[in-house]
Parts: C-alpha cells; sequence; structure tokens
C-alpha cells in the first residue's frame, strides 16, 4: 500500500497533478502573448497626402493606426512600436510597402481583420518577426516608375541609367534633409513595354524625392533638352536644375528582408481587388472608346 504523504493517497495525489495540469494547460492558451507583426501593403497614393501622419490629412500612416485601434490591436503607436519601412509622397504609389507594430492580435485572423475595416489599403502578406525588427533596415527597395512613351531615345536613357549605377554622391538629386547625400544604386533597368516605358530603380535605400529627380534627368536627355554631360556634372557636385517627375507615375513595388512573409487572401481582399479591378475597366473602356468616338488617335502620340 502506497504510503501517505501529510495524510494524501496516491489517488489523491493524482488527482491534484491532474487538475494543476489542466490549469497550467488553460492559463498558456489564454495568456497573453506580444508579437511583433509585419505586413506588407498596397495603396494608391493619389488617394492620400503621402504616407507620413499629418494632422487632419488622409495619409497612409493614419489610416493603418487608426484601422489597428478600431481592432484593438494596438493601444496607440507609440506603445505598439509602429514602423514604416518607406516613405512615400503625395501621389506615390505601394504595391509593396511594410509596415511593423506590436501586437497582442491573432496572426491567423490579423489581414482578414484588417482588410475588413481599411477602405484605400490592401493588406496581403504578414510575417512573425524578431521583437527588435526595424522595417526601415532593409536589404534592399525597389521602385518602378511608369513612363508615357512620346518619343524618347530609350538607348540614350539607357546610357543615363548606367551613369547613376553605382556609388554617387546624389546631393544634385534629391531633396537635401541634411542627411549624407551618398547612395548606392544597385540597378536601373530600363524596358519598353507598349505604349509606355519601365524604369526599375533598386537600392538598399534612396534619398528624399531622389528616384523622381534622377527620372526627371534621364527623360530631359531623352527628350533632348539635356545632355549626357550635364547628368556627369551634376554627378560631380555641380548645380543643374533637372527639375522633377510627377509623383503619380511612381510606384513602391517591394521592400525585402531576410524573413519570409506568410501571403494570404482572405475574401475581405479578394472583394476589394475585384471592386477595383472593375472600376480600372469601366475607366479604360471610357477613354478607349472617346478615343475613338473622338477621332484623335493617342496611338499616333503614345
Amino acid at each position: 500500500m502506497f504510503p501517505s504523504f501529510f495524510g494524501l493517497t496516491r489517488t489523491t495525489l493524482n488527482c491534484g497533478m491532474s487538475l494543476l495540469r489542466k490549469l497550467i494547460t488553460r492559463f498558456l492558451l489564454n495568456a497573453v502573448v506580444v508579437w511583433r507583426a509585419a505586413v506588407k501593403t498596397a495603396y494608391d497614393g493619389r488617394l492620400f497626402a503621402g504616407s507620413q501622419r499629418q494632422p487632419d490629412l488622409p495619409t497612409v500612416e493614419g489610416e493603418i493606426i487608426e484601422t489597428l485601434k478600431e481592432l484593438k490591436a494596438i493601444r496607440n503607436e507609440k506603445s505598439s512600436r509602429f514602423k514604416a519601412a518607406s516613405r512615400t509622397d503625395r501621389g506615390v504609389s505601394a504595391l509593396g510597402n511594410v509596415f511593423a507594430f506590436d501586437t497582442e492580435f491573432r496572426k491567423s485572423e490579423l489581414l482578414r481583420a484588417m482588410n475588413s475595416v481599411a477602405r484605400n489599403l490592401y493588406f496581403y502578406a504578414v510575417a512573425e518577426t524578431p521583437i527588435d525588427f526595424s522595417p526601415r533596415r532593409a536589404k534592399a527597395r525597389w521602385y518602378r516608375y511608369w513612363l508615357p512613351n512620346f518619343g524618347f531615345d530609350i538607348d540614350l536613357m539607357m546610357k543615363c541609367a548606367l551613369l547613376f549605377e553605382g556609388k554617387h554622391d546624389f546631393r544634385q538629386f534629391c531633396r537635401y534633409d541634411g542627411r549624407s547625400t551618398k547612395r548606392t544604386i544597385s540597378k536601373i533597368a530600363v524596358s519598353a513595354c507598349g505604349n509606355y516605358i519601365a524604369i526599375d530603380f533598386i537600392a538598399r535605400d534612396f534619398l528624399w524625392n531622389m528616384v523622381r529627380k534622377i527620372m526627371s534627368a534621364m527623360t530631359m536627355v531623352a527628350s533632348g533638352r539635356a545632355t549626357i554631360e550635364d547628368i556627369k556634372r551634376g554627378l560631380n557636385g555641380e548645380f543643374v536644375d533637372f527639375g522633377i517627375a510627377p509623383a503619380e507615375n511612381l510606384i513602391l513595388m517591394d521592400v525585402s528582408y531576410d524573413i519570409s512573409f506568410q501571403v494570404e487572401r482572405p475574401m475581405t481582399l479578394v472583394r476589394k481587388i475585384t471592386q477595383g479591378k472593375t472600376d480600372a475597366f469601366l475607366k479604360s473602356f471610357f477613354f478607349d472608346h472617346l478615343d475613338k468616338v473622338s477621332g484623335l488617335s493617342l496611338n499616333g502620340y503614345l
């Protein structure tokens, strides 16, 4: 017979241990777990006054923060350590900007919930990151500029692209904000796409307005309004006014890291994509038909 321990039998001890295990399991299941989320986000920049928060203006960060607050996924941006990978100006769109924040929200439900609340934002991938993850520390950023081809010399544009690749002082090709203006561009690729030209820029990071100012310089050379020598002078530190290209043609395509994102397509996202594609089709049909009935073919100009 099993000896008693403070008057307890084996059966009583086993029952007590079983109950304790159940209580511990229940506690662990219900315990609040804080994790750091990184969410890939797309948006039409024409609908926002830029990505960075501004009082009384519609911004990307502002809408994301209000979405997370409404879902009770965060209390505020400070306590959640909310950060963005890239700041985009008014009019600049994104297909792969990344926003990170600390949350207790269930990971499996996060994208569905965020897409159900945010009207003009599209959340399609999520990653659970190390707690010290900062989206600013990216491996690379990829921007694409779509340029209507008004007879530009593409070969000349490609020669311009080669001048900007590598490490340079881009003081004459940015809006100076006090930071060092030395940057390294890994690649600038120029591709003809029907009536448009796609120019892809890849670098670890870019200066303020850097892509748009480089783009303006390239189009000026490709249209005969400036020379390659002018670009060389600018890269050597001489003042050359190349202007700045429109923001609406620029898209932040992706930001890459050494972490794996899980892509999801909840119905809340699918419905928004379907509506957006329908709106785009109807708008394209409208202008294509107007092009025909007006007797003015844009194909002669594009």
